[in-house]
């Protein structure tokens, strides 16, 4: 009934979970079946009792099984099925950021979120396992009852500052700022640098968390487009020259939503421009810790932290639950960020902070993202396949990156997917939400790992030609196309 590769790249329990969880699902386990005991499985399949144990503990998490005292495991009777999540859709022309944000953090057991942003559970399970969870409990229990730093735990920024000098990023401890994740990070270099009515530029597509922040914070942004090797210089110069922004937001290694990264050659060309008209730079990094190159260029290196602001986290890469991120500057910006983050909460948590210490401290990160990376690689390939056989148009560019920026096929309106995605247990990230207006073409952001789904392949292969001709009978909501060339002054801010 079940067979395990020991060469494949999924843990053993993995493959197990998804081979059960597919028998269940196409109805080859029907409800009330009853699975083999923990030890008879384990028999079978030739694996240790703690990993069935861990497989059927997903499972029943899920809803697909439970178990009954002296009996054994028993398939549901009534498992999850799709619906609706509690918060509807905005009525407006464009999905709400802040709405699709909230949905991606809360957990439904019946909607999977395939455009999410953040790593599976169980891949991140191993770097937190209850032994060690448990021995770093022990250590150091009075420090946990005192108030941290608002520099952040002193360590970490030790352990901090090697890895990026091992990255070639000069930052001792004192150019270091820990923070509650890169959200908390951004929000204090904007209150820090700009007033509301300031302009800034932003690449466009970026992370609609960001343009989110920012508009609350009363910016003007000015979009800068992506384009394959990073942004696109020649528009950056001009809003430059035109606009004077404060700010220039950038993602150099595994772009979010496209994936792509900064070459070597614009990226020494942005500097420059940045150097011409006094302009800083805020360079996200919170995923450039997948990158699959042993050492990428960052910003930062190239320009030794002078016009560069680097934001990273470790959120993306050990947990969503552990926020602590970082920001690296200038002594000068830190000391002024380090103001604003006293007067906004005072210290961060230095219990998560030791935490990631502890990770960085026991030699056992590097291999876990080495681990991560190969899955990524791994279920990247099979997602992007399973998607284009499905109907849409994925890139396929950029190898390693979470993120896969699929276009959807034509006649297929982008907000009737995603009501109906919904309605079927899937929620899905619309292209939309990362552009400042409307993307020019319907782009959905997908999940390397989540959309590595059988059941997401079969409906969209299923309803993207009902869709298509359904959208065909409806009044069209899509936007104009943006323009080619930079707004007019009287259209921009």
């Amino acid at each position: 009934m079940i067979y395990l590769d020991r060469d494949a790249q999924l843990s053993l329990v993995e493959q197990m979970l998804s081979q059960l969880a597919g028998l269940i699902q196409n109805g080859q386990l029907p409800p009330g079946s009853r699975l083999p005991s923990i030890r008879k499985l384990a028999s079978q399949t030739g694996v240790s009792t703690a990993t069935v144990v861990a497989a059927y503990d997903r499972l029943t998490a899920r809803g697909l099984i439970e178990a009954r005292a002296a009996s054994g495991y028993f398939v549901c009777h009534h498992r999850p099925q799709a619906g609706r999540l509690p918060l509807p859709i905005p009525q407006r022309s464009e999905l709400d950021a802040v709405w699709l944000m909230q949905q991606l953090l809360q957990r439904h057991s019946h909607v999977t979120a395939v455009g999410s942003g953040f790593m599976p559970e169980h891949w991140l399970e191993d770097m937190l396992s209850s032994r060690f969870l448990a021995q770093f409990a022990r250590k150091g229990k009075r420090a946990y009852a005192a108030p941290g730093a608002a520099e952040g735990y002193p360590p970490l920024r030790s352990q901090l500052s090697m890895k990026l000098g091992r990255a070639g990023i000069p930052a001792p401890p004192e150019q270091l700022l820990l923070t509650f994740g890169a959200t908390q990070a951004m929000d204090l270099i904007c209150r820090s640098l700009l007033s509301p009515g300031d302009t800034v530029a932003v690449e466009e597509p970026a992370y609609f968390g960001l343009y989110a922040q920012l508009r609350a914070l009363g910016m003007k942004l000015v979009g800068v487009p992506r384009l394959e090797n990073g942004p696109d210089l020649a528009v950056l110069e001009e809003i430059c020259s035109t606009w004077r922004p404060r700010l220039f937001f950038t993602q150099t290694l595994l772009h979010n939503p496209t994936g792509g990264s900064t070459d070597a050659s614009t990226a020494f060309r942005l500097l420059e421009l940045a150097r011409r008209h006094q302009l800083l730079i805020v360079e996200d990094d919170v995923y450039g810790d997948l990158h699959p190159a042993p050492n990428p260029l960052r910003l930062a290196q190239a320009d030794q932290l002078e016009r560069v602001i680097l934001v990273g986290s470790f959120s993306k890469v050990l947990s969503p639950a552990i926020r602590v991120g970082y920001i690296a500057a200038t002594p000068e910006l830190i000391q002024l960020f380090t103001e604003h983050k006293i007067l906004s909460v005072l210290n961060s948590s230095e219990l998560d902070e030791r935490l990631v210490c502890e990770l960085l401290t026991s030699g056992s990160f590097h291999k876990h993202l080495e681990r991560l990376r190969a899955r990524l690689s791994h279920h990247r390939a099979q997602a992007v396949q399973g998607l284009a056989r499905a109907g849409l148009e994925p890139l396929q560019r950029f190898n390693g990156d979470l993120f896969i920026w699929a276009r959807l096929p034509p006649g297929v309106e982008l907000r009737v997917l995603v009501e109906d995605a919904l309605e079927n247990g899937f929620l899905l990230t619309p292209g939309d939400v990362f552009f400042l207006r409307h993307a020019p073409e319907p782009w959905l952001r997908f999940n390397a790992a989540a959309a590595n789904d059988g059941r997401l392949f079969d409906y969209l292969e299923q309803r993207l030609g009902r869709l298509a001709a359904r959208s065909q009978t409806l009044p069209s909501t899509l936007p104009a196309p943006l323009p080619a060339t930079l707004p007019q002054k009287e259209s921009a801010p």
